[in-house]
C-alpha cells in the first residue's frame, strides 16, 4: 500500500507546484495600469500632451501626459481647471517616462 501511495504522493504534488507555476508567472508578465487623480493644469491640443497636478499619493506632483492619437480633437482649454480621473499605461509613475492615458473605446 505505501508503494503505491508514495507515487501518488509525488504526482500530487508535482501537480500542485505545477500549477502554482503557472499561476505566479501570469502574475509576474501582466502588466496593469495605475488609475490616478488630479486637476488638468494645461492642454496642448496639437501635441495631445496633458499637464495634470497629480493627488495620489503614489505620483504626486505636475506632470505630463500623452493623450491617444484618435483623441487629440477632443483636447481644448476648457479642460483646464477641472478634476478627472483617468489611467495611464504603467503600474507605477516613473519621472524618466512620457506616460500614455489609456481610454477605453
Amino acid at each position: 500500500m505505501d508503494e503505491i501511495s508514495l507515487p501518488l504522493r509525488y504526482l500530487l504534488v508535482s501537480f500542485i507546484i505545477f500549477f502554482l507555476m503557472l499561476f505566479v508567472s501570469d502574475i509576474s508578465f501582466s502588466q496593469d495600469n495605475l488609475n490616478l487623480t488630479g486637476i488638468i493644469r494645461s492642454v496642448d491640443s496639437v501635441s495631445g500632451i496633458v499637464r495634470i497636478e497629480v493627488i495620489n499619493e503614489r505620483c504626486r506632483g505636475l506632470w505630463n501626459f500623452k493623450f491617444p492619437d484618435y483623441a487629440k480633437d477632443d483636447l481644448d482649454n476648457s479642460m483646464v481647471g477641472r478634476r478627472v480621473q483617468f489611467t495611464i499605461d504603467s503600474p507605477v509613475c516613473d519621472p524618466k517616462r512620457l506616460h500614455s492615458i489609456v481610454l477605453e473605446r
